[in-house]
């Protein structure tokens, strides 16, 4: 009977890991795709400076 007990701690333990694990690198990932969405859409929101001479197809500069 104990053996049965010990390997349902295992099976207990490795699911607890696991969650705890697969929740903090959530949270991780949540976290920088939520600033890079943020900086994204900050990078697109400005206006060409001469609307006339807009290519859209032109290669911009990437700002780091």
């Amino acid at each position: 009977m104990s053996e049965i007990k010990g390997q349902l701690l295992g099976i207990v333990l490795v699911l607890a890991i696991f969650g705890a694990i697969s929740g903090a690198l959530y949270a991780a990932f949540k976290t920088s795709a939520d600033n890079v969405s943020t900086k994204v859409s900050a990078d697109t929101k400005v206006p060409p400076t001469n609307a006339a001479n807009y290519n859209a197809f032109e290669l911009k500069e990437f700002k780091a």
